[in-house]
């Protein structure tokens, strides 16, 4: 069976609408000759450093992967997940709509032959795990005094911000440790609800694909694996600050090195925001709107911006694509994957899908 396919570019003109007032936004009253400047007087070491930071955290993210996944394949190995976890961070980096998700779990279920499911359920987990890390950081910063809740950014006070995101991300964990507590419960209202809304055909498949979630949610119910995954996103996420601290080091910028620790915390929660690949323009406002906020001047912010983004793209982008090319799948066959799932997705929801014999 073949999938009748459909071409859409909604993600990118999405993004283009997102991204292009942003970069405009970051980018006004800059005076491009001390952006130079400021690049030609930065500290080559502490960016070289920068950019080992950022690329370690790859290997953090595929040793908690490798936890998530235990409880179904527990003799994993770890170079296959690495490959897999490079590759899709690249492929975000390089396709829209987060399409390095689903490049992930396909590289992954190539590489180890894990499930698709419980690949595209754990690292969505692995998700929630690095917002709850980064919720916890704010929260955190803001006892001891780092920051304050009143700050304003776009607009809206940080205090909201925090707000909005631990209804999101503890009202996500709530659910999955209910399913996991009450796994038959949770499916029987399941199967009544999809069959209530979907046709027949596709809510026995939900209902099918709800299993494996809940299959795959099993770390939940083991104390010491998600002791260990919660470890492991907290190394994740104190390497990724020390790459932002080491390129204040390079631009030598008058901030408490707490400063960036709770600049990637807010950095990372507006990066939710749809956007162009590698989150260009949405990126460098969302620094210079926090480091105003620590009277940082707008030019060298948006310096360390840029700069930063490229130490932090550039590796993580030849990193995923040297895992590629070691594992030998080829970027064509995930980005036909990726259009695959992302296409049959859409033509479920609005009923248009249909399977055709070969």
């Amino acid at each position: 069976m073949t999938l009748k396919k459909k071409r859409f570019g909604w993600p990118t003109v999405i993004g283009a609408v997102v991204t292009i007032p942003l970069l405009w936004w970051s980018l006004r009253d800059i005076h491009f000759a001390e952006v130079l400047e400021y690049f030609r007087n930065a500290q080559k070491a502490a960016l070289l450093a920068t950019m080992v930071a950022t690329s370690v955290t790859l290997a953090a993210r595929a040793f908690r992967w490798r936890t998530l996944l235990s409880h179904e394949s527990p003799n994993l190995e770890y170079a296959p997940l690495y490959h897999a976890t490079a590759a899709g961070f690249a492929v975000n980096n390089i396709l829209p709509a987060r399409a390095g998700e689903v490049a992930r779990a396909y590289t992954a279920t190539r590489l180890t032959g894990v499930r698709f499911s419980s690949a595209v359920t754990t690292i969505v987990f692995s998700r929630v795990l690095d917002g709850v890390t980064l919720f916890a950081i704010l929260v955190v910063a803001s006892l001891l005094g780092w920051f304050s809740a009143d700050f304003v950014i776009g607009g809206v006070a940080v205090s909201r911000i925090m707000a909005f995101a631990s209804i999101i991300f503890f009202g996500l964990l709530a659910l999955a440790f209910l399913a996991v507590r009450f796994p038959q419960f949770v499916s029987s209202v399941a199967d009544k609800f999809f069959h209530v809304v979907l046709p027949r055909r596709l809510a026995a498949r939900s209902v099918l694909g709800l299993s494996g979630v809940l299959e795959s949610l099993a770390v939940l119910r083991n104390p010491r694996r998600l002791g260990v995954a919660l470890f492991w996103s907290g190394v994740i996420w104190g390497l990724n600050g020390l790459s932002f601290l080491l390129a204040f080091i390079a631009f030598d910028l008058d901030v408490p090195w707490q400063t960036a620790f709770v600049l990637q915390s807010l950095v990372n929660f507006g990066l939710v925001i749809p956007s162009t690949p590698g989150f260009v323009g949405v990126f460098e406002a969302l620094v210079r709107g926090v480091l105003v906020l620590y009277a940082v001047e707008p030019t060298a912010a948006v310096s360390y911006a840029v700069a930063y983004h490229f130490c932090s793209y550039m590796p993580i982008t030849l990193l995923g694509l040297w895992s590629l090319a070691r594992t030998q799948i080829r970027m064509r066959d995930v980005q036909e994957e990726v259009h695959e799932r992302f296409s049959v997705a859409v033509q479920r929801m609005t009923g248009t899908y249909h399977a055709i014999p070969e």
